[in-house]
């Protein structure tokens, strides 16, 4: 997908290059005079317990299976379009959600947990979905080794076997429903899934500029895996300190 997010390149001296202000959704280099900015989000990878819980005051959308992961493009757009670097796409915004919805769909995040995929409808809105789970199923590595979790070469029959650890791949809400508690229903949903079909983790990644997807990991149980660049970063001060 990262084809569709524009490189930035700007001509700058070394030293107008550092005063940059930063963005952890992008990558910073110094080439030939110019700086180069390219869509590298920084992540963090959590995980929690699959028992399940009982949410609180949450809006009453009807939680129901994913039917069709490709015709929540819409849905996936509007929730996504304020945060970075999503937010710097142009004309190409709608081509990368349905080029990150069609990697779901077709196994490239891993095999698809399809009893765990729910979407949240609302009846007051006629639009289709207001948001929706969708969990993959990522190599066991995730929970122990930096930038892992990608299948070689998934079996076909890997969920029904319990291999892995499944992933909350994406969760989104329209942004006119942010914060009212839609997407706590949708993790609760996809938690009792998950427990029935016998899993006892369910692993997530955030990126680390979004400030409320990392609110709402934390508020919801989820806790950084050790290889997580914070705790390698405080092991190495503790080394040298």
């Amino acid at each position: 997908m990262w084809e569709h997010f524009p490189r930035i390149e700007l001509p700058l001296t070394i030293e107008q290059f550092h005063r940059l202000p930063r963005n952890a959704a992008y990558k910073y280099e110094y080439i030939d005079g110019r700086a180069v900015l390219s869509a590298r989000p920084k992540t963090f990878s959590c995980v929690r317990e699959t028992e399940p819980f009982e949410p609180v005051d949450a809006y009453p959308a009807e939680l129901l299976p994913v039917a069709d992961i490709a015709g929540l493009e819409l849905q996936f757009l509007a929730a996504c379009r304020r945060t970075q670097p999503f937010e710097s796409l142009g004309d190409d915004a709608l081509a990368c959600t349905r080029d990150c919805l069609r990697r779901v769909a077709s196994g490239g995040d891993g095999p698809v947990v399809e009893p765990a995929c729910f979407r949240a409808l609302d009846p007051d809105h006629a639009d289709g979905p207001v948001g929706a789970a969708l969990v993959t199923l990522a190599h066991e590595d995730i929970l122990t080794k930096p930038f892992a979790g990608e299948w070689k070469d998934a079996p076909c029959d890997a969920v029904a076997r319990h291999m892995g650890c499944p992933h909350l791949t994406w969760i989104f809400v329209n942004p006119s429903l942010a914060r009212r508690g839609v997407a706590t229903a949708l993790l609760a949903a996809v938690l009792r899934a998950l427990q029935g079909m016998g899993y006892r983790l369910l692993a997530s990644t955030f990126a680390l500029d979004n400030g409320p997807s990392a609110m709402w990991h934390w508020r919801n149980g989820f806790r950084l895996l050790p290889h997580t660049s914070a705790f390698m970063r405080e092991a190495r001060n503790r080394r040298t300190s």
